[in-house]
């Protein structure tokens, strides 16, 4: 059965968490390898799901942020796709499966994502966040991230090639890290509803300043891709010029983010 090794960095114990979990422990047709990652949080070892043979524990006792838990991940994932998950959203039960099923009847892709709804505090479904769908959406890179974090798999091969998530990123850190795949090969979003992303207050992508050293690190991966790509020049000058426009009009809430709308 195909293996697929899963990254769950969490800085809390509560319900959500288990939700998160168990979406994740009840997908069928892959052997699961789930690796909790407690950031700054001490693992509660009796919890059911925390003894299941699939689960593993990694413990940062201080919180050292998502990209070391995701590098604390990936150095004792047991399989070579890698798939992701916040600690307060859900996976349908076929997604690791149908995810892992494409990429290995396209090699020359490099990760892939899928469709997500958005769910509220109790879990009940909103609006689904338009993403495009096909089999290289790169160039849709150029302009905004559109592959949602918790619906991404990836080959780890290529993680390592480039580098694996930023550890100096404290935010736009799966930007920075899609951005860079996708300068490797297609990265395709598939059209089918498998990720469920939770909108509340907490978010830790809330806030991010519209300056700083993760807007120039995702403004150096945007021109790599677009060298990658061989896109128009003028054509993705503007692009960036819009992003960073958004970034401003998005922190102080002139927009709302993207995964508000």
């Amino acid at each position: 059965m195909r293996g697929v090794s899963v990254i769950l960095p969490t800085v809390r114990l509560d319900a959500w968490l288990d939700e998160a979990v168990w979406s994740i422990l009840g997908n069928t047709g892959v052997d699961v390898d789930l690796v909790v990652v407690h950031d700054g949080v001490v693992p509660d070892r009796t919890l059911r799901w925390a003894t299941d043979p699939r689960v593993q524990l990694v413990h940062h006792p201080e919180r050292l942020g998502q990209t070391r838990g995701m590098m604390s991940g990936l150095a004792v994932a047991r399989h070579d796709l890698i798939a992701r998950l916040d600690a307060d959203d859900l996976s349908s039960g076929t997604r690791l499966s149908r995810q892992a099923a494409y990429l290995d009847a396209h090699p020359e892709t490099v990760a892939v994502g899928s469709r997500v709804m958005r769910i509220d505090n109790a879990g009940v479904d909103g609006k689904e966040m338009v993403f495009p769908a096909g089999a290289d959406i790169r160039s849709h890179l150029l302009f905004a991230n559109v592959v949602a974090h918790s619906s991404l798999m990836f080959r780890r091969d290529v993680g390592r090639t480039v580098g694996g998530y930023d550890p100096t990123l404290r935010q736009m850190e799966d930007y920075d890290f899609i951005l860079r795949l996708a300068a490797v090969g297609p990265i395709a979003n598939l059209d089918e509803l498998l990720t469920r992303y939770r909108v509340h207050p907490q978010q830790t992508s809330r806030g991010a300043p519209p300056c700083g050293h993760h807007i120039d690190q995702v403004m150096r991966g945007r021109v790599a891709l677009r060298r990658a790509l061989k896109a128009p020049l003028l054509a993705s000058t503007i692009k960036n010029l819009v992003w960073r426009a958004v970034q401003f009009a998005r922190y102080y809430r002139v927009i709302r983010p993207g995964y508000e709308r």
